[in-house]
């Protein structure tokens, strides 16, 4: 074979390869965004996800206009982390571009930050009206951060609308919304806000709902409540016992207490090494 016919098929050869690349390249924004997927998960030989690559791919999801790619792009510049700077104006403007396409996800971010002036001019009226078109979806944490901005709200004069998305949120599928929610009603009734006499039975009902939905800061109420008998019958043993969960999630406050109570209640002795346990997890989350 002489020379030319070598050169000749070689560049045949290359040219293939070039439109095989070429056809298994991505070109509809779904296809990008299952790109991403394919990016972001370890291959069968355990090498590691690709973000560079992925995020390459997102953005070009996210100008094509796929809304969820737009709304994941946002959420990479609130947060930031792997090699992406956190971008709060670059989170906006993508998330006003899913929320243009109808993202009620999107829409609850541009909420928040519209409320807080993240990354934008602060527009608490505007913040209602993103919120508020999620929470009209029947989304728990629209309904709860819209609850929340009008109990807020300088010149609220009723105070039924809050309550009831409030809980609605609380009896939501979103666990840790509902704990927030639920949390939210124990300390309006224990106070006796937003138009609501105090009452602490229901301020105990809606803070044990909490604390078994995981809110740490409500574990450590409902536990003081318990050991006191305030809104509920005494129980220092169940007390103990929700005292403890609280701090098992290293909220300091709960471990304070309960080396407190370890060390100056019945049989101190019996839980000095439990006590010292808890003073050592402390110590360490005060070095953090």
């Amino acid at each position: 074979m002489n020379r030319s016919c070598c050169v000749l098929l070689s560049f045949l050869f290359l040219v293939g390869c070039e439109r095989e690349k070429r056809a298994d390249e991505p070109r509809t924004p779904d296809e990008m965004y299952a790109r991403v997927q394919a990016l972001l998960k370890p291959n069968v030989e355990g090498e590691s996800s690709d973000f560079a690559g992925a995020m390459q791919w997102l953005r070009t999801a996210a100008e094509a206009g796929h809304l969820q790619a737009q709304t994941d792009l946002g959420g990479i510049y609130l947060q930031g982390g792997k090699g992406v700077e956190a971008n709060h104006q670059e989170a906006f403007r993508w998330f006003s571009k899913a929320a243009e396409q109808g993202s009620n996800e999107a829409r609850v971010y541009l909420g928040s930050m519209l409320a807080t002036g993240q990354g934008c001019t602060k527009d608490v009226s505007q913040a209602m009206v993103h919120l508020r078109k999620a929470a009209d979806t029947g989304l728990p944490e629209a309904q709860y951060r819209l609850a929340m901005l009008l109990l807020q709200a300088e010149n609220s004069t009723t105070y039924s609308e809050p309550l009831e998305l409030l809980s609605r949120a609380a009896a939501g599928k979103s666990l840790h919304t509902a704990a927030l929610a639920a949390r939210a009603l124990g300390n309006i009734y224990a106070k006796g806000h937003a138009g609501v006499a105090p009452d602490m039975n229901k301020a105990a009902a809606w803070y044990k709902q909490a604390a078994r939905g995981g809110d740490a800061r409500s574990q450590l109420v409902y536990a003081l409540m318990l050991l006191e008998g305030e809104g509920v019958p005494q129980d220092k043993q169940q007390g103990m016992a929700m005292l403890r969960m609280a701090a098992g999630q290293d909220y300091p406050q709960a471990i304070a207490l309960l080396i407190n109570l370890l060390r100056n209640g019945e049989d101190a002795a019996k839980h000095e090494a439990e006590a010292a346990a808890w003073d050592a997890r402390l110590e360490s989350l005060r070095k953090k």
